[in-house]
């Protein structure tokens, strides 16, 4: 029984979509996007059990029907409803039976990160290149074929690249991810 609803997020893996290795140096991150990656998944669960002991934010259920003790850690201010009416876990007795209704939403997204290098052509050979970047620093990159830099607005492929040309590479990474949310209800009938 979860007395505390929360949002978790889950880091499934970091997949780099295209683009050479280490463009990192003297970069200008242009933004992050994040979207849905397919439908949701909603489940509910439900667990009973009954009030033990109640002790400051601390509860003590006897889990039903296995018999089982759970102890659960209350945020100040959580709200029971009790008969109909709302109560603070102060306010609960030994012999209640409280019902806790959890509602999982799992959402898988996707977070795009896209991230702009510019440099200058220092050496291209096949499909590797050289750049000078803006800092100075000198790096080299092993470019897929089918990736294209911005030379003078226009697209250009490694092959069209030469010496001295100005250039800008685009790197788009996206890390796939779960968000999980829970939505807790309980309620419950005092002991008579």
């Amino acid at each position: 029984m979860m007395l505390r609803p929360s949002i978790l997020t889950v880091v499934a893996a970091m997949v780099p979509m295209f683009m050479a290795t280490g463009l990192q140096a003297q970069t200008t991150t242009t933004g992050k996007v994040t979207e849905a990656a397919g439908a949701a998944q909603v489940t509910t669960e439900q667990l009973t059990g009954e009030v033990v002991i109640v002790e400051g934010n601390a509860l003590l259920v006897r889990m039903q029907p296995n018999g089982l003790y759970r102890v659960f850690d209350v945020v100040p201010g959580r709200q029971f409803m009790i008969d109909g009416q709302t109560r603070l876990i102060g306010d609960l007795k030994p012999g209640t039976v409280l019902t806790a209704t959890v509602t999982t939403t799992t959402q898988p997204i996707t977070l795009r990160t896209t991230t702009v290098t510019n440099g200058t052509v220092w050496y291209v050979s096949g499909n590797y290149v050289i750049l000078k970047l803006q800092n100075d620093e000198t790096r080299g990159y092993m470019v897929p074929a089918e990736f294209r830099f911005i030379v003078d607005g226009k697209p250009a492929s490694v092959q069209q690249l030469r010496k001295g040309m100005k250039v800008s590479g685009e790197r788009v990474v996206e890390e796939p991810r779960t968000e999980i949310t829970q939505k807790t209800v309980v309620t419950g009938k005092a002991a008579k």
